[in-house]
């Protein structure tokens, strides 16, 4: 059976000209086009959104004012009474004003302490049949009798499907005022609200019955299966949301709770008619989208046309050179870049033929690139094999290393190196076995002198065939000479500035303590408060300062240990006992472990005063980060030749990109609360290390921190 022969499907490349073409003009104008759409689909929807939350909190802020008004006049009317010894009939003439003054308020009385209605006035319109009442078995006039309210409104009702509500207003002990307001002006300017052909607007109760709507027979209906009903008579503020209703109608709508009256304003409208002019707008504009393709389309296919047959000519030619026909000649004018490369194809075919003629090996042109992009580095390269022997050296590496000899190929390098320690160190690199992943190994040379300073960094990684067999090794040498001393400058620099600012924090510290104290003069609270926050201020930055300081003494090893024989377990309770007003207030869980089950650990020689800040450090990082009713555990472990001792918290943990730099001078998780300095864990890697010791930390995301340190025994 004869195999099928496979067949390579090719493209045009005009084909190929024209799809990338129209992707490069159509695809970003349709991106734009629909994200503009949708953005624009967006602010329409919420500022729609916004309309209709507006209508309901402006009729809910409608009902509160006129709540307000009758309550400003009650209050002025409150006053008179209670100031004057006012005549029966004077009362009665000023219930009577403010009766007038309302045309909404049906009756207003003065209630005795029993509830019974000693004055009472009406409104003939609204009140066809009124009577003095006797109101001692009301709830809400029980109510207002048994507590020290000022006001108690009533449960809204209906008279003849107007909507009314009763209001108590406390006089004093022995007299109440008692006001019926009919609420149907209101209810008839809510029937009046429409928005778009079928919006409108309706009140529920906290029941979510329908107590006011424009059709008359929802009245009293139950509305609680509506989504915005439900979400309404529960929310404290005013809000908005879409919702399917029981026909399957999609549905816009937005509530203003009513607090005063236990019910809601609700406003609503069909998403299609709402959004209306939004999908209008979406439309035309996806008209113009395609319009604009279809015409960035057409002027795509012009451009590749034109792009392609020139090249088209090239590839043809090309296929000639690759023949080995070097007599033809392009003879194609374009005016633009294309004309350069076909005059370059030109001139290349003739080089091709003298060299084709001449019989040249094309691997020594290869090799001709290869030796001048490596000898045109900046960076020094040295190439050797396992023995270290040079294969390959350029100029720069032979500067560097101060090589004058040339065609170095075949020798030892460090039988060329002048400085021990240089070929000491060169001799390392090469020598060291690489590690399994192929790791670049990158080492720091200080060849500084007396009088000058001189660094190199050295990176070696292994050379191998394209089978993988490893045959050398290429090492990359830079002078980081500068970048070493602008370090230098920087650490100078900060502690030179760090050491001149003690003194005058000192004495504006001690000018606080006069001012606190007295002795400039009495401050009253508020300056003697300022004073404080100030000397707090003071505190802080002279601690960081200390801290800068401190740093700088532990780096260049000039801090002197105090060695005694002390105990870690005390330490930490007095560490704990320090804490233990931020421990009590956020009901912080706190425990010592001793490994083994020991109550205590032997004593070992430390400096005390450090010891002790790097246990203060780590606990007060740990209670800063561990959340309230959170724990925080110390545990220490005696072992043979050290003591390891690690404090873990139930926070949120540190990020792993982390992990490695928290010990680093100014180092602070980013989006974690802040509060220090960054120099706390500086120190106490610089304190563990200056007791021979180690610090670490283990750390996983949303299970805390677990920060570990060790101090050999024989210090």
């Amino acid at each position: 059976m004869v195999p099928a022969v496979k067949k390579n499907v090719k493209l045009p490349l005009f084909v190929k000209f024209v799809v990338i073409m129209i992707l490069l003009s159509a695809g970003p104008l349709a991106f734009v086009g629909l994200r503009t759409i949708n953005i624009n689909r967006e602010a329409l929807q919420t500022s729609i959104l916004e309309l209709h939350t507006q209508l309901a909190k402006s009729f809910r802020d409608k009902i509160n004012d006129h709540l307000g008004v009758i309550s400003n006049e009650v209050s002025y009317i409150t006053n008179v009474l209670t100031t004057e010894d006012i005549p029966w009939p004077t009362q009665e003439t000023l219930l009577k004003t403010m009766l007038d003054s309302h045309e909404n308020i049906v009756s207003i009385s003065l209630l005795d302490k029993t509830g019974y209605e000693k004055i009472k006035v009406y409104n003939p319109l609204l009140e066809k049949q009124p009577k003095l009442l006797n109101l001692k078995d009301n709830e809400i006039f029980q109510s207002l009798i048994s507590s020290n309210q000022q006001r108690v409104l009533g449960p809204l009702y209906f008279v003849e499907n107007s909507p009314r509500l009763n209001l108590f207003y406390r006089l004093s002990n022995k007299l109440t005022i008692f006001i019926t307001l009919s609420l149907q002006t209101l209810w008839d300017e809510l029937d009046k609200i429409r928005f778009g052909k079928t919006g409108h607007a309706f009140i529920v109760d906290n029941n979510g019955l329908i107590i006011a709507h424009k059709s008359k027979d929802r009245l009293l209906t139950p509305a609680i299966d509506i989504p915005i009903v439900k979400e309404a008579i529960k929310s404290v503020t005013i809000g908005s949301r879409e919702y399917t209703d029981k026909t399957g109608e999609n549905i816009v709508g937005s509530y203003a709770p009513i607090k005063s009256l236990n019910c809601a304003v609700i406003v609503q409208q069909p998403k299609n008619e709402a959004y209306y002019s939004s999908i209008i707008i979406q439309r035309q504009a996806i008209s113009l989208i395609i319009a604009s393709i279809i015409l960035s389309s057409l002027a795509a296919f012009l451009i590749a046309r034109n792009l392609s047959r020139p090249i088209l000519a090239l590839a043809s030619f090309a296929k000639r050179i690759a023949q080995r026909d070097f007599s033809g000649r392009l003879n194609i004018k374009t005016h633009d870049e294309l004309n350069d490369l076909i005059m370059t194809f030109n001139d290349m075919s003739a080089e091709l033929k003298k060299y084709d003629d001449m019989q040249i090996d094309k691997i020594i042109a290869e090799k001709t690139k290869t030796e001048a992009i490596i000898f045109s580095i900046g960076e020094g390269i040295v190439m050797t094999n396992h023995r270290g022997e040079i294969l390959l050296i350029n100029h720069q590496a032979r500067n560097m290393l101060g090589i004058e000899q040339t065609g170095l190929e075949g020798q030892y390098l460090w039988n060329y190196l002048q400085e021990q320690k240089l070929k000491d160190t060169l001799e390392e690199i090469i020598r060291e076995k690489d590690s399994v992943s192929d790791e670049p190994i990158i080492k720091e040379i200080d060849l500084s002198g007396d009088n000058y300073t001189k660094f190199y960094q050295a990176n070696k990684k292994p050379v191998t065939t394209p089978k993988g067999e490893k045959i050398g090794a290429m090492m990359v040498l830079r002078d980081i000479t500068l970048e070493k001393e602008i370090d230098r400058m920087k650490e100078d620099f900060l502690h030179s500035i760090t050491h001149d600012l003690r003194n005058p924090i000192t004495s504006i510290r001690g000018f606080l303590k006069f001012m606190i104290d007295g002795i400039g003069g009495e401050l009253n609270q508020q300056q003697k408060k300022m004073v404080e926050t100030m000397d707090r201020a003071s505190v802080r930055l002279m601690g960081m300062i200390n801290d800068i300081l401190d740093i700088a003494k532990l780096e260049s090893q000039k801090m002197e240990l105090s060695f005694e024989d002390v105990n870690l377990v005390d330490i930490t309770k007095s560490i704990f006992e320090l804490f233990e007003p931020q421990i009590t207030k956020r009901v912080i869980n706190t425990k010592i472990e001793i490994a083994g089950g020991s109550e205590t650990v032997p004593s070992i020689r430390v400096d005390n005063k450090l010891i002790e800040r790097v246990i203060g450090n780590l606990v007060g990082n740990a209670l800063k980060f561990t959340p309230e009713q959170g724990t925080i555990t110390v545990r220490i472990e005696d072992k043979t030749d050290r003591i390891d001792y690690s404090v873990t918290d139930t926070g949120y943990g540190i990020p792993p990109e982390y992990l490695n730099i928290v010990f680093d001078k100014f180092q602070q998780v980013t989006g974690q609360r802040r509060g220090g300095t960054g120099l706390g864990l500086t120190i106490c890697k610089h304190v563990i290390e200056a007791h021979k010791g180690k610090i670490w930390v283990e750390s996983k995301v949303g299970h805390g921190a677990k920060f570990t340190f060790y101090i050999p025994k024989n210090l």
